[in-house]
């Protein structure tokens, strides 16, 4: 879930699925972190609330022309899992309102096996995401880098965006990536990477769906993903990605709905 500008530039590849790799993920890893959302509440000793227009973060509108405010309220959890909820709602100035959460500091990794299961709203402008920032950056977005495990569009329902960000050597926004192609049908599916020293692979539903090489000629001297990483959840609306808005459908709440967040590593 990253700033989407019109300065990017793109850069689309294909998988390198007959490459030998020197370090994948062991197929004994140990589950390090989890959250099944069996309570009646947010665990607050896993996730904290980013609440607002993204202005106490330096960051307005979310520094994609988001038209959603975050709110406290919008994140709950029963019957077994998160929701998210996003409704047209007026509040801080904006028209609609959803929820965002994230475990920095209290969830951080380098490297692992990072998945969750998730149901999504397919109405047009909702943007949904489960991604990952740096959680001690020595440098700015993009250097420090970003991993989209997973993000869904309304408007575009038919495909899922699997991405990386980061800069080249003059500091300037890149990133790698791919839609993999779907048929929308409202229930969970998994989505996870396996990510390790020299490549990240995206997986949905256990089938390998794209990878970055950590040899890339386009990624291999700017390289960020050596160090700590925590997760985010949030469903944005509108906004560079999320596009225009069907008001009509979100008057009625929907939701991005989760049913658990694990991360495993090796022994």
């Amino acid at each position: 879930m990253t700033r989407y500008i019109k300065i990017s530039i793109l850069v689309f590849t294909i998988s390198l699925y007959g490459c030998k790799q020197s370090d994948p993920l062991k197929k004994n890893s140990k589950l390090v972190w989890s959250d099944e959302f069996n309570g009646s509440q947010l665990d607050e000793s896993k996730w904290a609330y980013q609440l607002g227009d993204g202005s106490d973060y330096g960051l307005w509108r979310w520094g994609n022309n988001e038209e959603q405010f975050y709110k406290k309220e919008n994140v709950t959890v029963s019957g077994g899992t998160l929701k998210i909820k996003a409704i047209a709602e007026s509040a801080g100035g904006l028209d609609y309102t959803s929820g965002r959460i994230r475990s920095l500091n209290k969830g951080d990794f380098k490297y692992g096996k990072i998945e969750a299961s998730v149901r999504m709203s397919d109405v047009g402008g909702l943007w949904h995401a489960f991604w990952m920032l740096p959680s001690n950056p020595s440098e700015s977005w993009p250097i420090s880098g970003e991993i989209d495990i997973m993000e869904f569009v309304g408007n575009r329902g038919s495909e899922i965006f699997t991405t990386v960000h980061f800069a080249d050597g003059q500091g300037n926004q890149r990133q790698l990536g791919q839609t993999t192609p779907i048929v929308y049908d409202n229930n969970f599916h998994t989505y996870r990477v396996e990510w390790s020293e020299n490549k990240i692979v995206w997986y949905m539903d256990d089938v390998k769906s794209y990878e970055v090489l950590r040899t890339n000629s386009n990624i291999s001297n700017t390289w960020p993903f050596d160090a700590e990483f925590h997760l985010l959840l949030n469903t944005a609306i509108g906004g560079n990605l999320g596009g225009s808005v069907d008001n009509a459908g979100l008057q009625t709440a929907k939701f991005m709905e989760v049913d658990y967040v694990r991360v495993y590593q090796d022994n």
